[in-house]
């Protein structure tokens, strides 16, 4: 990791340091100068690597956390509703009597639900005479009720004449 080079350019720093102290001549600590400003520079180089890693890392905790919270809530949300069986055998879920208060009836997407998806199924009706029940997010339309057809009138035909 960057961390552990750092370290060592640190330690390699600090050795260089005491081997200044025990020189003599002015040639001898221009050298070790110039050697530890090189260690010096390396280790500036893994100190900003580092940063650029904790950021990096700090920047996915965030996303993390935020991914928990969106769990978090959706649980919560969840026991909002339950399962619902209509006349015709399809599924969806239904707010809980409980928890309606004075929202009108809310039926959820089975299939978004378990996507953790809070879509709204909103009524529609077919030519069959058949009340569905459409999905926004993903379109499934599933048949809530059917109603009975009109009765088509038997016995005589009126004349044109």
């Amino acid at each position: 990791m960057e961390w552990i080079a750092a370290l060592q350019g640190a330690r390699s720093a600090s050795q260089l340091v005491q081997d200044l102290l025990k020189l003599r001549t002015d040639a001898e600590v221009q050298t070790k100068v110039v050697e530890l400003n090189g260690i010096l520079l390396n280790l500036q180089g893994e100190l900003n690597n580092a940063q650029a890693e904790y950021g990096a890392l700090m920047g996915r905790v965030h996303e993390l956390e935020e991914q928990i919270a969106q769990f978090e809530h959706w649980e919560e949300e969840q026991q909002r509703y339950q399962l619902h069986e209509f006349p015709t055998g399809a599924i969806a879920y239904i707010i809980k009597e409980e928890e309606k208060g004075d929202d009108p009836i809310q039926y959820l997407c089975s299939n978004c639900y378990h996507r953790r998806v809070k879509s709204f199924l909103q009524p529609n009706y077919d030519k069959a005479y058949k009340r569905q029940l459409q999905c926004n997010s993903c379109q499934a339309v599933i048949v809530s009720e059917t109603r009975p057809r009109p009765k088509r009138r038997t016995g005589v035909v009126p004349s044109r004449f």
